[in-house]
């Protein structure tokens, strides 16, 4: 067989399986899919906050952006437990003011925080020296 013939018929072999393979392999179009209502989360659901502090504070309030998410009744023991409605996801910031009575010794508050279908966090804070007053950012990220 002469070289020709053989380049020929090797070429036409090559566009013949080729061409058919290159529409087989091509890139599909993507069609967009919306996420159904039910699949998406929700920006804020009720999560399990537990606060825990030393000594018994008279008051204890917790804000999330400003507005009163929990407030602790009056002689409740360590941890006091709410279940607000807060973000599940990101960085989540509460402001947390707690008070003593007067000549109080230093205290200490720790926050956990347990939203659902997330790891719990948690978060520590001292008072100053004077120990009658904490007022606070406490941090979460998930």
């Amino acid at each position: 067989m002469s070289p020709v013939l053989s380049f020929g018929l090797t070429l036409a072999g090559v566009l013949l399986a080729g061409v058919p393979l290159l529409y087989l392999t091509a890139d599909a179009p993507q069609k967009q899919i919306a996420p159904r209502p039910e699949d998406e989360a929700p920006s804020t659901r009720k999560s399990f906050v537990m606060v825990q502090f030393t000594g018994e504070p008279v008051s204890a309030v917790l804000r999330h952006k400003g507005k009163i998410i929990a407030t602790m009744p009056a002689g409740t023991p360590s941890p006091w437990e709410e279940e607000p409605e807060l973000p599940t996801h990101g960085t989540l910031e509460l402001e947390a003011e707690l008070h003593w009575p007067g000549n109080s010794a230093e205290n200490a508050v720790g926050i956990t925080i347990e939203p659902p279908k997330q790891p719990a966090a948690t978060d520590t804070k001292w008072t100053g020296s004077d120990g009658s007053l904490l007022h606070d950012i406490f941090r979460f990220s998930w």
